[in-house]
């Protein structure tokens, strides 16, 4: 199994990409909190994963006009269509829905093959919080006060993209494998129609179909897996935007593609020293090196915009050359261009 992983850090000098919302513990009612989360007796700002994916997603419709699967709501729940032959996203990212439609009640779940971490700032919310102190003032009467937290830091995200299970569609009856139904088990007859429909869209595609997997051609899953990877470089979303305005395009990159699921650049590979954000090049290289067996192919492609800590360049080619020493090839560049690069690797796994 071959998994396409990173780590992005994303630049937000002035943001509230995540908001909590009102804090309902204070008697006024006027303070909308970040998202924080504690570790180690700090507070650390975030955005949550289902934000980061809310964005990724937004990326892909704009920048690769990928058909969003359309969602559903019944009572309580949203689901989306739970077709990843027609929407791409649903392949991508996953789903649950459960079919209930006269007596029958039948749930089809999808492990997503991207998996990604919250974006978690790298400085604590002692080095990155303030508060706005704003009044509402455009109406008749007494000014109304209200406060709103904002942060300057940089966020740090990780995601895994698993090669092997994009456009590969599994029908066993187990929790998150039970990708596809039946219609020879249905008798419902509009869900029966709704599966054949699916059916019918799969051989015209030219997926290969058994009892227990669908398999679409390598040409769909080269597309989707690249352009997964390509829209890294053109991440939009965020709230607040209105009033902060912030550019969360990554402004730095590690990819590589890794077998095993392993993504060894979650942790530490940078960190607060005392307000300032420092770049652990000797993790990256230890790192790097000790699942260097599982590095395939050995190249490892980092991308930095040129006005992003200029300090950390020095350490860089320390990396680069490192590894190097080891047959590991480095590409050092810009954001853009490593995406690319790698995307095109992703690419020649599928042949």
């Amino acid at each position: 199994m071959r998994f396409a992983v990173g780590i992005v850090l994303i630049d937000a000098p002035h943001s509230a990409l995540n908001m909590l919302g009102i804090d309902e513990s204070l008697a006024d009612r006027n303070v909308t909190r970040v998202k924080k989360l504690r570790k180690g007796g700090k507070s650390y700002p975030y955005v949550s994963p289902q934000a980061w994916r809310y964005w990724w997603r937004k990326t892909l419709a704009e920048h690769f006009n990928w058909e969003l699967s359309p969602l559903f709501r019944e009572q309580k729940q949203v689901f989306t269509a739970a077709n990843p032959i027609d929407y791409p996203d649903d392949d991508v990212f996953g789903y649950m829905r459960a079919f209930k439609k006269g007596n029958t009640n039948i749930t089809v779940t999808r492990v997503s093959p991207l998996k990604n971490t919250p974006l978690i700032s790298v400085l604590p919310d002692r080095s990155s919080v303030t508060t706005d102190e704003g009044y509402a003032s455009r109406h008749e009467g007494d000014p109304v006060p209200y406060s709103q937290e904002f942060y300057s830091t940089v966020l740090k995200g990780a995601f895994s993209l698993d090669l092997d299970s994009v456009g590969r569609f599994t029908r066993i009856d187990k929790a998150g494998f039970k990708n596809l139904l039946d219609k020879d088990s249905i008798k419902n007859k509009e869900l029966k129609k709704e599966v054949e429909e699916m059916e019918k869209k799969a051989e015209e595609l030219g997926v290969q179909m058994n009892r227990k997997e669908w398999l679409m051609p390598s040409n769909i899953r080269k597309k989707r897996a690249s352009e997964t990877i390509k829209a890294i470089r053109y991440f939009l979303g965020g709230a607040k935007q209105t009033q902060y305005l912030t550019d969360v395009t990554p402004k730095f990159v590690i990819l590589a593609m890794f077998e095993g699921g392993i993504n060894p650049f979650i942790s530490n590979v940078v960190y607060d020293d005392r307000g300032e954000i420092k770049l652990d090049n000797e993790a990256i290289i230890s790192r790097i090196l000790e699942f260097k067996d599982l590095l395939n192919p050995k190249k490892v492609f980092i991308g930095k915009d040129k006005s992003f800590m200029r300090e950390w360049e020095d350490a860089l080619k320390k990396v680069k050359e490192e590894l190097e020493k080891d047959k590991i090839e480095v590409v050092l560049t810009t954001v853009g261009d490593a995406v690319e690069a790698f995307a095109k690797e992703v690419e020649a796994y599928y042949g």
